[in-house]
């Protein structure tokens, strides 16, 4: 510590610290000579290098009072009470060490003050945080209009004027000279009609002119020299007016102008009627411009609105194949598409709901990064996410591991920036997965969209849409989460918002969904009685009438008296508080769309038009519906079935009816099973109509529906039994829908063809295997599992003739089946087997002729 110290505050401290004895006898001089000696010591020993500091005469000093008299300095710190003022040296020192201290609390103070005001201060955090906004096209379409169709006025006005005085350079010396004496060919006046339109009157002046003009190389098609009517801006001008009008023969004839005027022609003319074209989906169109006016290599929009133009002209149920070709030959050609062409293919396969078009789009992804654009861009990442939400194979409902791989791969790896849609992408896929880890994964992924990347003013960056609502609703159904559906629900209906941001029908679904799939806490009859109670526990009050009578009033009056309904911050505890939420719900729906009466549900729901938007349609009855099926009896569940949809004037679909005959499939032994019978007959008949409706008109109905329908039936009648009916019926399912129609001797297609090449039409690196990929074509079937009640029930009832019946029809549908897989496995397409032969044969013809001539070969190939 002393090598550190100056050698004046070392003399101090130790003249504090070590006060003078009263039996030795030191001068202060000696004393401090002593203690200097001691600090030289302790400097000699120390390995620290010692500190150079100014002299003490540099350090202010306090002035004095007055002049005359010395400031009297209080004791220091180390200086004890009883000492005595020092003077001389010692209290010249002391005065030297408060001038340091003096001198360093003002560079403390200095360096404390504020440097940047607040107001300063937030204007710089405005502009670090503040959030990126897209700086919109300066030129307005409006204004763009009205510039061009002033600049082809003044075309058709110049054009007239050089009608009527005949341009001078038609009889010039130089054309005479250089038409050596030929007669000017005979070119006809255009009459000018004053009812066409100002394009196509432009066009016909301007190519009379080009006529007259064209005297230098009569027998030539396209002069050598280029003839020059317009500025390239008024050509573009032009192309863009015809555009606007719709007319695109007009725009094409435009580009026709300029070619036979040897003008090369621009860029963005030749685009904007390339755009238009691939906008009405016309390839004629799109190929015949590109062949006629393109003379390099098309530019990356060009090709893209090249492919753009097959994907609009192919249906959206079927794979575009054409559209597939163009992009791949750009490939071979050397000149890929653009990652947007990529996207838009994508986008498109997975909008065909095929499952084969599916995994054709996550073999198009893989392939492009792998021949065109290794790092995909935000848009693209966010589709292929988005995808992971309907995989290919159906028995998962979605792929939450790939979808955060993609993400953490955009996000942490490419250091890319994700929008609302990408945040929206990856919550929908880990949302709808229904494994609860995932789904509070989701909700984990929406907290930090909210929290993260906020501006100075606390605003977030990435505002929630409604499908970021309807995404984590998904997730709040399938793990029965009733009190974060209600909570969305209720931050939606807490303010009036806008019809973009307000409840719609798709978001009461899943809402209705949920609250089907609740387990709600209590149950009535596990709970235990207590004995001595006047009023008893039973399910008296949740009869079958009462809830009858409720669910008729759910249409047009209130809940009984004393039942007023409230939303609470507390779910319903039982299956009847569940019921009676969902009523008053869906009468206030009712009401706010003009359906219903005053609606009796209060708290935060009173007030404005909350469900204004909310559109009524067969799904949102049927997730309605639902909740009945799965919260309230059989008998109620009918009587509200045959009600709502005449009360609203919707008339049921094919999911209606199997949903309500799978309710019947389940009633519980009693009562229920006669009602669920009577029931499940009236519901069959209207089936039948809807299925022979949907074969006769060539748009069947999806035939795993149709399984589910028949087996329900089968399974009300079984539970009744009535086994010799239920064998009847499996017999008619097996006439209509015979075991033999699942063979498929269809050619597996070109585009899915998985032969190993460098070069190819079709993808060469794949995500997807042939036995991933699900056939969506498989008509219906039954397997053992679906006859497994009908078979336990004949063995109890001893009905040999049935039980080999059903032995025989299950492993004829299991048979069939597995045919039908072995023939897909081993399809290949038709055009690539036979060019392999006759690559193979043309091989064989090589390599033969090298080794024993060609004579010797002919022998053979005549022999073979």
């Amino acid at each position: 510590m002393s090598a550190s110290l100056p050698p004046g505050l070392w003399e101090l401290t130790m003249s504090r610290i070590c006060p003078r004895p009263s039996n030795i006898r030191m001068g202060r001089l000696g004393f401090a000579h002593a203690a200097r000696q001691n600090a030289q010591a302790a400097v000699a020993k120390s390995s620290f290098p010692s500190a150079s500091y100014p002299p003490f005469s540099a350090i202010p000093t306090k002035q004095e009072n007055d002049g005359s008299r010395p400031t009297i300095k209080r004791p220091g710190p180390l200086t004890p009470r009883s000492a005595r003022p020092t003077t001389g040296s010692v209290a010249e020192i002391e005065r030297r060490v408060h001038a340091l201290k003096e001198a360093a609390d003002v560079e403390v103070l200095a360096s404390e003050q504020l440097i940047f005001s607040e107001e300063a201060l937030l204007t710089m955090y405005e502009d670090l945080l503040t959030h990126s906004e897209e700086i919109p096209d300066a030129t307005s379409p409006v204004l763009q209009v009205e510039e061009d169709m002033g600049i082809v006025r003044q075309i058709e006005q110049q054009l007239l004027h050089d009608l009527d005085e005949r341009s001078p350079a038609e009889n010039s010396p130089l054309v005479t000279k250089l038409r050596s004496g030929q007669p000017l060919p005979a070119v006809d006046t255009p009459i000018v009609d004053e009812t066409m339109e100002l394009h196509r009157r432009v066009l016909q002046l301007a190519n009379a002119r080009l006529d007259r003009l064209s005297v230098l190389q009569p027998s030539a098609s396209v002069p050598l020299v280029p003839i020059v009517l317009f500025s390239m801006n008024e050509y573009e001008a032009l192309t863009r007016v015809c555009v606007n009008s719709d007319d695109l023969d007009a725009a094409e004839s435009v580009l026709q102008l300029m070619k036979r005027s040897s003008l090369a022609i621009p860029e963005e003319s030749l685009t904007t009627v390339l755009r238009q074209y691939s906008a009405v989906g016309d390839v004629e169109g799109v190929e015949r411009c590109l062949a006629a006016f393109l003379i390099e290599k098309p530019t990356p929009v060009q090709s893209h609105l090249h492919v753009k133009a097959h994907l609009r002209a192919t249906p959206r149920d079927r794979v575009p194949e054409s559209a597939l070709a163009v992009l791949h030959s750009y490939e071979v050609q050397g000149h890929p598409a653009p990652m947007k062409t990529y996207t838009s293919a994508i986008a498109f396969l997975y909008s065909t709901r095929l499952s084969v078009a599916r995994a054709q789009a996550w073999d198009l992804f893989s392939h492009m990064r792998y021949v065109a654009h290794p790092k995909p861009d935000v848009v693209l990442y966010t589709s292929m996410i988005r995808a992971c939400a309907s995989p290919i194979s159906t028995s998962r409902s979605s792929d939450p591991e790939r979808a955060l791989d993609l993400w953490t791969e955009m996000t942490v790896e490419q250091g890319l920036t994700p929008t609302v849609g990408s945040y929206n992408a990856v919550i929908l896929a880990c949302a709808k997965s229904g494994l609860k880890e995932y789904v509070n994964e989701a909700f984990r992924i929406a907290k930090q969209m909210l929290d993260s990347n906020r501006d100075a003013y606390g605003r977030s960056a990435y505002l929630p849409d409604r499908r970021t609502l309807c995404a984590l609703l998904e997730g709040a159904k399938r793990i029965g989460d009733l009190a974060r559906a209600r909570w969305i629900l209720a931050d939606l209906v807490k303010d009036k918002a806008s019809e973009e941001e307000s409840v719609n029908e798709e978001i009461m679904m899943h809402v209705f969904h949920t609250y089907t799939s609740y387990v709600p806490p209590f149950t009535r009859n596990l709970a235990v009685v207590v004995p001595g109670r006047e009023q008893k526990e039973s399910l008296d009050s949740e009869s079958a009438s009462d809830i009858i009578e409720s669910s008729q009033s759910a249409t047009h009056t209130h809940p009984p008296a004393g039942h007023l309904p409230r939303f609470t911050r507390i779910p319903p505890q039982t299956s009847h508080e569940v019921i009676e939420e969902v009523q008053a719900l869906f009468q206030r729906v009712l009401e706010d769309t003009g359906k219903g009466s005053e609606s009796a549900l209060d708290n935060i729901f009173a007030g404005a038009e909350r469900f204004q938007h909310v559109k009524l349609t067969t799904r949102l009855l049927n997730s309605y519906l639902s909740v009945h099926y799965q919260h309230s009896s059989l008998e109620a569940s009918e009587a509200l079935f045959w009600k709502i949809f005449d009360d609203v004037g919707i008339t049921p679909d094919a999911r209606s009816y199997l949903e309500a005959l799978e309710r019947c499939s389940r009633s519980k032994r009693g009562h229920e099973r006669p009602i669920g019978l009577q029931f499940a007959e009236k519901l069959w008949a209207k089936w039948l109509v809807v299925e022979d409706a949907g074969r006769a008109c060539g748009r069947p109905v999806d035939a795993r529906m149709v399984e589910r329908a028949h087996v329900a039936f089968m399974r009300v009648i079984v539970l009744n039994g009535q086994l010799q009916r239920a064998l009847e019926h499996v017999k008619a399912f097996a006439e209509r829908y015979p075991p033999s129609h699942l063979y498929d001797s269809r050619l597996k297609p070109g585009f899915r063809s998985t032969r190993t090449v460098l070069v190819g039409p079709r993808p060469l690196v794949r995500l997807s295997s042939p036995n991933e990929v699900p056939d969506d074509s498989v008509p219906p079937l039954l397997m053992f599992s679906d006859l497994e009640l009908l078979h336990h029930r004949l063995v109890g009832a001893s009905m040999k003739s049935g039980i080999g019946y059903i032995k025989y029809i299950s492993k004829a549908y299991e048979w069939a089946l597995r045919g039908r897989r072995d023939a897909a496995m081993k399809a290949s397409p038709p055009r690539e087997r036979q060019r392999d032969r006759n690559d193979d044969l043309a091989g064989f013809i090589a390599r033969a002729h090298d080794i024993i001539g060609y004579s010797a070969l002919h022998v053979i190939i005549i022999h073979s």
